[in-house]
């Protein structure tokens, strides 16, 4: 059973990954959705710089609950938004049942929740 539960938890933590953030931007630029490309990209570089700055974050954390806000701001469905804030959670806990520092892992939701606003104010700019 625990081995199941391990690899459950590496897959969801799978989802803040950075090949699986970019699948998401690659395919909405085949889709030609500029204003979610640009809010995915100024999300990502945001994430990236605030790396240095705010130490020992959980990235998978951060760049997870960028994809589930910008992708729930896309559908603008709720049971997307719900079943997306889902998956959000079990990836926390997931974070946490592999042996992730709770500090880590909030640090990672601070990077994540700036990230998204820098994302989300920042395009408006753009467009």
């Amino acid at each position: 059973m625990k081995k199941w539960l391990k690899e459950v938890a590496r897959d969801l933590l799978a989802f803040g990954s950075i090949p699986f953030y970019f699948l998401v931007v690659i395919r909405a630029i085949i889709g030609k959705h500029n204003v979610f490309v640009y809010q995915m990209i100024i999300a990502a570089a945001v994430v990236f710089i605030l790396d240095f700055i705010i130490k020992d974050s959980d990235m998978h954390v951060a760049r997870a609950l960028v994809a589930v806000f910008f992708t729930s701001l896309f559908y603008k469905e709720a049971i997307f938004t719900f079943f997306a804030a889902v998956v959000l959670a079990l990836l926390l806990v997931s974070a946490y049942y592999v042996k992730r520092k709770i500090g880590s892992i909030i640090r990672g939701i601070i990077v994540g929740a700036i990230s998204s606003a820098a994302g989300h104010y920042l395009t408006q700019y753009l467009i």
